[in-house]
């Protein structure tokens, strides 16, 4: 939701540029990132021009989405325009 208020002032998780999903066979949860705009979902950028993302600073499991936000901000930065869909990172 974070995000959907960085890009867009309001909070509306179907614009958000971030989305967590329960497993379905098992616990825990997958966090899909946006690689590029649909039309409803905004394409996430990592929130360059912050020190801290929106979306780390409000999470409960900020250590971990940290991770997985670096991870892919440097899997999609160098391939945006190639890449097209959501990444999917556990």
């Amino acid at each position: 939701m974070a995000c959907s208020f960085h890009h867009k002032e309001e909070f509306i998780p179907s614009r958000s540029s971030l989305k967590v999903l329960d497993k379905e066979n098992g616990p825990g949860f997958l966090v899909l990132l946006i690689k590029d705009s649909d039309g409803q979902s905004v394409a996430c950028d990592g929130c360059r021009e912050l020190d801290i993302p929106l979306c780390v600073q409000y999470c409960e499991e900020r250590d971990d989405l940290e991770k997985i936000l670096k991870e892919f901000m440097k899997k999609v930065k160098p391939k945006r325009e190639a890449q097209k869909g959501p990444t999917i990172l556990v």
